[in-house]
Formats: structure tokens, C-alpha cells, sequence
């Protein structure tokens, strides 16, 4: 590989990061110009029926990069811009955390907790039932686990040294839970205004339904672009980043019970349940955290402050910039190419996951949070 050097490497990233904020303002741009526009006896036919605003126009523009104007391959001067996207991502959920207090939070109590946990381990159970009588190998099984029951990318990366996975088992499975997440992440806001979901109740369903969190958070900036206390996206975070720290134990039961049909691989027997939280701990919830201290501390700003202000519209240029790189990820022919036994698989479980956090939420969760 060539050695750019740090100068060498930020400047790498100029091109694809310009193309991405480009992008970003031109949804803007277009947002606001398409809004007044009445269409097949329709007013405001864009904004009141398509729900569009600049975050679904920002994934949009990515998908068409990727899969029409680069014809699947994002171009190498492009490449190392694009590949900011998960930082954006994460720098966002880190500062998300400014937005919540330790008591908002201690609020949200045993039962959520309870629920991420049932939702996320029975989709573990379900994934190895189905794998088991499909006759998909042992170590396709655990990442096609870790994708459906977690938060898809990060948990079967986290989870396939454990089970020995192939790269090329690890790509099925985020193949499959991001083709059925594209999914999600489209019709959810339209289910969302059909069912009359509060921002509340939007925000549990996608943060226990959508398989992958990139995808949740768009599926919430969809419902609603606005960054605060109270919106989808406030509490649809908050449940995911949940179910993201739980991510080591569930590698962990994955792991185990892949040992269980391995019992003479003696390395994988000795891993430690301490060894895999220190390895596989998501190192950027204790960002989110930590924002969220400062913030009940009174550090941050109070509410309607010139601080708490330039934060949201930050997070918003952050979070925007993000969702053209995460539109650019989203490869059809990969896709496509996943099929077979993991599409099964993965359409099964996501889809069962999906519906049954819709029932959840319709008959008990209210439409006021508890915080």
C-alpha cells in the first residue's frame, strides 16, 4: 500500500468529502425549492405526501453515485472522502449525547432494557434455528446472528474472529441486513405518519426494528430532520446505543455456542468473556456518555442557548453529510449477489424482528416518553 503521509492522507480525502458536502447543501436546496410544489391535484405533494426532505434526498444522491454514475465502484480519488462516513456517523451519535440528562435516561428504566434485550437475543435464537434447518455452516450462522439480533455491520465484524468466519461469509452478511435495512429505512417513515406515531414512539420501533444503526438513524431523520430533546431521532439513538452496548455479550453467546460445535478448537476455547468485553467494547458509547455528563452538569449550555443551538446545527450538517456517504455504501449488486440461504435468512429474521417491534409499540408503548 502507498504511504501518503498525514498530509498526503488529508488530502486524499478532499474530493469525495467535497462531493459528499456538496451534496448535502444541494438536499437542502432542493428540500426547500420542492416544497411549495403541488403535483397530481396534490399540495405541497413532496413535503406533506413523499415526506422528502434533505436527509431521504442525501441518501438518495449516494445510492445514485455508487450504483448508476460510478457504476458500483466508487472512484480511488473519491474513495478515501467517502470512507469519512462512519466517522461522521459516530461523531454524531457522540454529540447526540448532549441532548440527554443522566436522569432522562435513568428513566427510561427496566422495561426498555428488558424489551432491547428480549428483541435482540430472541433474534440470535431465531437466526440459529433457522441457519440449523437451512444446514448453513456453524460460522455463517453466528455473523447472520450478530448482523440480525445487534446492529448489523459492526456486531458480525465484532463477532467473526470468534466464529472463524471468511471474509466472504462476513460480506454475505452485511450484504443481506443492509439490502433489507434500505428497505426499512424507506417505508418506515410513511408507516410511521400512517400510524400516527408520535416522535416517541417512531423512535423505539426503528431503534428495536432496523437492523443496522446507520439506517436507524436515517429511518429517524426521515420521520423527522429536526436534532433535539424530544424528536425520533433522540429516542430512536437512545435505544439503538442500547442495544450497541450490549454488542460484547452477544459475541460473546455466539462465540460459546459456536465452541460448542467445535470442541477441539482449543484457541477458541480459551477466550474469556473479560477478553472479548475489553476487544469488542464500542469505544464511542463512552463518548456518548460522556457528552451526556457534561450535559447534566449544565456544561453544555442550557436549553435554548446560543450553545446548545450551534451543537443541533452542527449535528444536523454532521449527521446530513453522513447520510450522502451512507447512500454511497449501499451497493445493489452486492446485494444482489448475497441471495441463496443468508437472504432467507436474514428477509426471516429482520422481517419478524420488524413487525413484531411494530406490534410492541401499537399496543404498549405510549405516545408521551417517560422522559
Amino acid at each position: 500500500m502507498e504511504n501518503k503521509g498525514a498530509a498526503g492522507g488529508l488530502l486524499g480525502i478532499v474530493p469525495g468529502l467535497a462531493l459528499m458536502v456538496g451534496t448535502f447543501l444541494f438536499a437542502n436546496w432542493a428540500e426547500e425549492a420542492l416544497k411549495p410544489v403541488d403535483f397530481l391535484g396534490y399540495k405541497q405533494f413532496f413535503s406533506r405526501v413523499l415526506n422528502l426532505n434533505y436527509i431521504i434526498i442525501s441518501i438518495v444522491m449516494g445510492v445514485l453515485y455508487r450504483n448508476v454514475i460510478f457504476r458500483g465502484t466508487i472512484p480511488a480519488f473519491l474513495a478515501d472522502g467517502f470512507r469519512t462516513t462512519r466517522l461522521f456517523i459516530k461523531t454524531g451519535v457522540i454529540m447526540l449525547g448532549s441532548i440527554y440528562t443522566l436522569g432522562g435516561l435513568a428513566k427510561l428504566g427496566f422495561q426498555a432494557a428488558f424489551l432491547i434485550s428480549v428483541f435482540v437475543f430472541g433474534s440470535v435464537v431465531l437466526v440459529m434455528w433457522l441457519g440449523k434447518r437451512l444446514n448453513m455452516d456453524r460460522s455463517l450462522i453466528g455473523v447472520m446472528c450478530a448482523a440480525c439480533g445487534v446492529c448489523g455491520v459492526s456486531a458480525a465484524v465484532a463477532t467473526s474472529p470468534g466464529v472463524k468466519a471468511k471474509p466472504a461469509e462476513v460480506a454475505l452478511a452485511i450484504a443481506t441486513i443492509l439490502g433489507f435495512g434500505v428497505l426499512t429505512m424507506f417505508i418506515s417513515p410513511y408507516l410511521g405518519n400512517l400510524f400516527h406515531f408520535s416522535d416517541y414512539q417512531y423512535g423505539v420501533w426503528v431503534g428495536t426494528g432496523i437492523l443496522n444503526s446507520g439506517q436507524v438513524l436515517a429511518a429517524c431523520l426521515a420521520f423527522n430532520p429536526l436534532v433535539a430533546p424530544g424528536t425520533a431521532v433522540a429516542y430512536g439513538e437512545l435505544w439503538n446505543v442500547m442495544r450497541v452496548i450490549i454488542i460484547p455479550f452477544v459475541v460473546f453467546v455466539i462465540t460459546v455456542w459456536y465452541w460448542s460445535g467445535n470442541k477441539d478448537d482449543v484457541e477458541a476455547q480459551n477466550v474469556s468473556l473479560w477478553q472479548i468485553l475489553k476487544s469488542k467494547f464500542p469505544i464511542f458509547v463512552l463518548g456518548f456518555v460522556g457528552m451526556t455528563v457534561l450535559s447534566s452538569l449544565g456544561l453544555l449550555g442550557q436549553e435554548g442557548s446560543e450553545t446548545s443551538h450551534l451543537l443541533r446545527t452542527l449535528m444536523q450538517w454532521i449527521f446530513g453529510i453522513g447520510m450522502v456517504g451512507l447512500g454511497a455504501y449501499i451497493d445493489f449488486g452486492e446485494i444482489k449477489a448475497a441471495g441463496g440461504k443468508p437472504l432467507i435468512v436474514g428477509l426471516t429474521a429482520g422481517t419478524i424482528k420488524y413487525v413484531l417491534a411494530l406490534i410492541m409499540v401499537l399496543t404498549i408503548i405510549p405516545k408521551s416518553a417517560p422522559f
